[in-house]
């Protein structure tokens, strides 16, 4: 099968969008999320706590860090800011564009994104409290 039929039949069947989307979300592992976990809270958009952070234009260059961060999409309330400098956790505010809506993010939410680039917790209301409470339960600090 694999020296003589898949060299054969792959050509052929990588023609085909949908086949080639299924390939690279099984292989990559995309599609992989931690939404039952019990670090996983909140829904902002189409993103829920436990989700891995989609990507859009230059919003993964941040994640090189390897740390905890809080990333907003349009503007960021200035008492998010304060809760992020108290707790030394970086604000990565990024401009609102039009593809950040199709790719599941909601406008003004802010997501408190763990080191391997998933969802800790997605609030759409852009909500100091919830982020410090969250950090609290966690002592993210």
């Amino acid at each position: 099968m694999r020296l003589n039929v898949v060299p054969v039949l792959m050509p052929f069947i990588l023609k085909f969008a949908t086949v080639r989307r299924f390939l690279f979300r099984t292989i990559s592992q995309t599609a992989v999320n931690y939404r039952e976990s019990s670090l996983s809270q909140g829904r902002a958009g189409a993103i829920h706590g436990g989700d891995r952070l989609p990507w859009v234009g230059d919003n993964f260059a941040p994640l090189a860090s390897l740390d905890w961060q809080v990333h907003a999409y349009g503007d960021a309330a200035p008492e998010i800011q304060a809760v992020c400098n108290e707790r030394k956790l970086p604000l990565h505010i990024f401009p609102w564009r039009a593809e950040m809506g199709p790719a599941g993010l909601r406008r003004n939410a802010v997501y408190l994104v763990r080191p391997d680039g998933y969802v800790a917790l997605a609030d759409p209301g852009d909500s100091p409290a919830a982020l410090a409470s969250y950090l609290d339960a966690w002592s993210q600090s």
